[in-house]
């Protein structure tokens, strides 16, 4: 929580853990999460780094944009809120969208895409543009909130064997929230004590590389079935 100071060193100290975890895992029956399983299944592993990436990208805006709203462009909470809804309306109505179509490749390249574009929105915006162009540069990054998710659930259903789907559907969740928590780490680097027009920008920037590697990555990857499943 010292945001002025970061404490670099528990990095190592959750490396150190991880391997702990890791290796305690490999060694069980029964294990909290089944490490053999991702091992044995790389498909499967990839979808949850994808997810992790995803939605670091997807909780920046969750977490992260409310704040700059009201702390960098001077909008109310209420405000804030409001110009959160339509993220939320865009997100719903792209989950059915990709539900729909009954496909991964292409949802996940669209809605990958999106965020790029949404992200080098949010680069040419600042405390003084207008709020609709600041709404509707928020409202692309609904598709990878709605569209991305139930692409990816599908992929988990289609990778993961018969017998492991529930412990794999599970571990799609955690993946998301390893995402979760990697966002506030970022926002909490990059805004410090208080979300200005810089640190969003710098956050921006961050989401956007992050962006490119995950289209380049879907475009790419041979793996995702193409056309309906």
């Amino acid at each position: 929580m010292n945001l002025t100071h970061p404490i670099w060193w528990v990095l190592l100290a959750t490396a150190v853990l991880g391997a702990v975890f890791v290796a305690q895992a490999a060694r069980c029956e029964q294990p909290f999460i089944d490490i053999r399983m991702l091992v044995r299944n790389g498909l499967l592993a990839i979808t949850y780094l994808r997810t992790s990436l995803l939605m670091m990208i997807v909780f920046c805006i969750i977490y992260g944009f409310a704040q700059w709203l009201e702390s960098g462009a001077g909008f109310t909470s209420s405000q804030a809120g409001l110009m959160m809804i339509p993220v939320s309306v865009v997100a719903a109505f792209s989950s059915v969208a990709g539900a729909r179509s009954k496909g991964i490749r292409a949802p996940i390249i669209v809605s990958t895409a999106s965020a790029l574009i949404g992200c080098v929105c949010l680069l040419g915006i600042d405390g003084k543009t207008s709020v609709w162009i600041i709404a509707a540069a928020a409202m692309l990054f609904g598709l990878p909130q709605g569209m991305f998710s139930t692409a990816t659930r599908a992929a988990v259903y289609i990778q993961a064997p018969a017998e492991d789907i529930g412990t794999a559907a599970g571990l799609q969740r955690t993946a998301q929230y390893l995402g979760a928590i990697a966002a506030t780490s970022v926002l909490g680097l990059l805004y410090g004590q208080r979300a200005t027009d810089q640190g969003f920008h710098n956050v921006a920037t961050v989401m956007g590389l992050l962006s490119v590697v995950l289209l380049v990555d879907a475009i790419l990857d041979r793996t995702l079935p193409r056309g309906r499943v």
